[in-house]
């Protein structure tokens, strides 16, 4: 049995540390900003840039085309107008194949200096961040100390860390994403489908979290999935033209599979397309045809496990004392799948695993051992304790996931491996303990 002062001292000075690494890299973040090194820059012969230019790029590109009818999907276009925001030559063309969508949703940013939308789109991000974490603990892990813990460790992670380093997208999805998931969770359909049509920001997520609301919701949640997508597609048509909508297809296909834009690096992807690249050394077609049926395959089989929930619900009604805690098992394992399987993700993307952590926590490993464990079935504590520590050792983790690369080749890639892991412990676990309503019945 471990001493319990070693154990508290031990906590203290893992949340100690993860606070002064986040005050260093945030802060490494601000000086960068400070010192004019942040938006793009040229170091040893090459150019660095930052997200942010790109979306500050496509508000102008918006406007370009409201008012004289240009391709907004045009490489060299968008690249010219880059140059002319940064005073630097881009020898290869950092390429927006975003939906027609969000280059409308970012047509407010050049209305003010650059420097200022940054500032105002890091601070409402993080305060809209700990919100949505603040969301999830509420239904979720207890106690001051769990709670403080758990919002700077998602922060302190390097998921959260280069979402804000780089002004990503992501940071105007996670709330969105988040929330999403706790409204099906409250079983307020319309508001899901609201925030699910918002989250089409990431196409690569439709499928599953598409057919995971609608087996839960119905026509309420496609009503309200459809009124975001109908707006989306009207402002699209109206403010950019019909022929910038019909073009994007094609501008995802040169952005993802050409070879000649930036900023989409299949060799760093965290999923199995990634991994395909680092075994085979190459991003080629075959790579992208088993990419592409996993991802089907994936979300057909996430879909069937959410049909079959949505089956139990209707036979058990009001009287399933265990709808909650399946609900946010099935969730976790859902955004993992969802990650895994997408041909596009990122390690930034990982920061949406925070549900999963905080909700796997909650409803499968709890604080395992240092009190009771809450599944009461015999069960190998190393299985559990890996479960445990994956979890709750993903802050550091992540980062030595990040520094890894520069010091090791790239034969497995980490993020990849970490989620696969995980949902092959939460499965063995699930499998050993006799299925959901069994694990649940003994937690009661």
């Amino acid at each position: 049995m471990i001493n319990k002062k070693l154990l508290n001292q031990l906590w203290f000075a893992y949340i100690a540390a993860l606070i002064l690494w986040l005050i260093l890299t945030y802060g490494d973040t601000a000086k960068a900003f400070l010192d004019n090194r942040y938006f793009a820059y040229e170091k040893d012969g090459d150019i660095y840039t930052c997200d942010f230019i790109l979306y500050y790029n496509n508000g102008i590109l918006a406007w370009e085309a409201f008012k004289n009818h240009i391709n907004i999907y045009d490489g060299l276009l968008q690249n010219q107008y880059l140059e002319k925001l940064t005073g630097l030559e881009l020898k290869k063309i950092f390429y927006s194949q975003y939906p027609p969508y969000l280059f409308v949703l970012m047509m407010p940013l050049p209305l003010a200096d650059m420097k200022l939308d940054w500032v105002l789109w890091e601070l409402g991000a993080m305060g809209l961040m700990i919100y949505s974490l603040w969301g999830l603990l509420r239904i979720s892990l207890e106690g001051k100390f769990t709670r403080a813990f758990s919002i700077i460790a998602a922060i302190a992670s390097f998921p959260a860390w280069i979402c804000f380093r780089l002004g990503q997208i992501a940071l105007l999805i996670y709330p969105a994403f988040i929330w999403y998931w706790l409204m099906l969770e409250r079983q307020k359909w319309f508001t899901a489908g609201l925030l699910g049509g918002f989250c089409l920001l990431k196409l690569q997520y439709l499928p599953i979290m598409f057919l995971t609301g609608i087996f839960l919701g119905g026509r309420r949640f496609f009503l309200g999935y459809a009124t975001t997508g109908t707006i989306y597609l009207l402002a699209s048509g109206f403010i950019l033209g019909w022929q910038n909508v019909l073009g994007y297809p094609q501008a995802l296909k040169y952005g993802e599979i050409s070879g000649k834009v930036t900023g989409v690096a299949p060799e760093s992807q965290q999923n199995l397309r990634g991994q395909l690249v680092a075994l085979l050394h190459n991003d080629g077609s075959m790579v992208h045809l088993i990419a592409f049926a996993v991802w089907i395959l994936a979300s057909l089989i996430v879909a069937y496990f959410w049909w079959k929930e949505s089956k139990r619900r209707k036979e058990l009604g009001d009287n399933d004392p265990h709808r909650q805690k399946r609900f946010m098992l099935l969730s976790s394992i859902t955004v993992f799948v969802l990650l895994i399987s997408s041909p596009h993700t990122h390690r930034q993307d990982f920061v949406f695993t925070s549900l999963s952590c905080f909700w796997l926590m909650h409803c499968l490993v709890g604080q395992y051992p240092l009190q009771a464990p809450p599944i009461a079935l015999d069960f190998k504590p190393a299985v559990m304790l890996s479960l445990r520590y994956l979890i709750i050792g993903f802050p550091l983790l992540s980062w030595a996931f990040y520094l890894s690369s520069y010091f090791f080749p790239v034969l497995i890639q980490p993020f990849f491996a970490w989620a696969i892991i995980i949902v092959v412990l939460v499965l063995a676990i699930v499998n050993q303990g006799g299925g959901l309503e069994r694990i649940f019945n003994k937690t009661a």
